[in-house]
């Protein structure tokens, strides 16, 4: 799909900082829930400490105002602060060694490939500080345009190196002349894309080969590709899957992160791979649906394809990496197989929680935290002994 229209801006921009919870909000809460503003904030404030570590925006998005949870179950979650401070508390820094190699997308991404594990290809990277051996490196505006009108291999999916949360990404479907076809169906000169580039992303941008849904998630979701976020945690020596869901992207979106407008998540049961209640937009505007907005296919009950294969996929990488406690996967389905996209050390738990409607330190996931960080003590307390028996050898 084309369009006449050429865009200046082709990089999904960083979103804008959460706004103050207006006063509109608590009325309206008030209003539908029967909970009265100084109850809300009394909750909201009372959350903002322990282990939640809330903040007001993050009650709200998450409808903890609803009465029908209970005082136990508010505390059972957590916001962005709270969810780095359980995965940080997982496996000490001084085990994970590996937590540089996991963030740098185009090293993770060799090394996984290098090792079996179906993945993205990466085609070209954009730096001027680092080179990557036989991967083409654009170092400037002129080297990236020289790449992508004679060697790029349509279609491609940009996206920075160093970065989360799928701001800064592209998809480019196509090359028409001077132009680049986006996947939302837009137009941009290529130069002025080269430029883009290289002004907000020149220390790393990675180029890699966009890869194509399973037909089944396609045909129901449109063509932008929509991951499976698998969390798996090492309580033992085989990694073992804590939860997943499906991140949808929004109709005319590029990427799947839920901020953007119009994303859609849902819960996914792990034993068979059906998805459950799609919800869309958080907080007082969030809602279910069971159809696509786009295709009109239903989501919900949805049978995903090859999803023990991706389960296998998320624990035998975590196998590789098993010095983390926990690691969330993004995983494509594709017509070839499960792949993996990235590995992040620091999952967002909200996520979870917005799926799966319920807080990421309930009854049953907080034993499984209790053990993972018992098991990377002892993994940590064994280095140390060996090392310390090594050096006294020496002595």
């Amino acid at each position: 799909m084309t369009t006449a229209t050429v865009d200046s801006k082709a990089l999904l921009a960083v979103p804008a900082a959460p706004k103050a919870t207006a006063a509109s909000t608590m009325v309206e809460v008030a209003r539908a829930h029967g909970v009265s503003p100084i109850r809300q904030l009394r909750e909201s404030v009372a959350l903002s400490f322990g282990r939640s570590r809330m903040k007001l925006h993050e009650y709200y998005a998450g409808g903890l105002y609803d009465p029908a949870l209970t005082a136990r179950d508010k505390r059972e979650f957590v916001g962005e602060r709270g969810s780095y401070l359980l995965n940080s508390g997982l496996a000490s820094k001084r085990l994970t060694s590996l937590r540089g190699a996991m963030r740098h997308k185009v090293l993770h991404t060799a090394m996984m490939e290098t090792l079996g594990f179906r993945t993205t290809k990466t085609q070209a990277v954009v730096s001027d500080e680092q080179r990557f051996g036989s991967v083409e490196t654009c170092t400037d505006a002129a080297s990236l345009r020289d790449f992508l009108m004679h060697r790029a291999r349509f279609p491609l999916f940009g996206k920075p190196q160093s970065y989360s949360g799928s701001f800064g990404s592209a998809l480019i479907e196509s090359r028409e002349g001077d132009d680049l076809i986006l996947g939302n169906g837009k137009r941009i000169r290529l130069d002025a894309f080269c430029e883009e580039i290289v002004a907000e992303y020149a220390s790393g941008y990675v180029l890699q080969s966009a890869l194509r849904q399973h037909p089944v998630l396609e045909e129901a979701a449109g063509r932008a590709v929509g991951t499976i976020r698998i969390v798996t945690v090492r309580r033992a020596a085989m990694p073992e899957v804590l939860y997943t869901l499906w991140k949808i992207p929004a109709p005319t979106a590029m990427s799947d992160n839920f901020w953007q407008d119009g994303s859609m998540i849902a819960p996914i049961d792990p034993e068979t791979g059906i998805v459950g209640q799609v919800r869309a937009g958080s907080g007082v505007k969030g809602r279910n649906i069971d159809t696509h907005p786009a295709t009109g296919a239903t989501l919900t009950g949805l049978q995903l394809p090859d999803w023990q294969a991706a389960l296998t996929l998320a624990r035998e990488g975590h196998a590789v990496m098993s010095e983390f406690g926990v690691i969330g996967w993004d995983i494509a389905l594709t017509p070839a197989g499960p792949a993996i996209i990235e590995a992040n050390a620091n999952p967002h738990h909200m996520l979870y929680q917005l799926a799966h409607r319920r807080g990421i330190w309930n009854t049953d996931f907080a034993p499984v935290w209790g053990e993972v960080r018992a098991r990377s003590k002892a993994m940590l307390r064994r280095r140390i002994q060996q090392e310390l028996g090594r050096v006294k050898k020496r002595a």
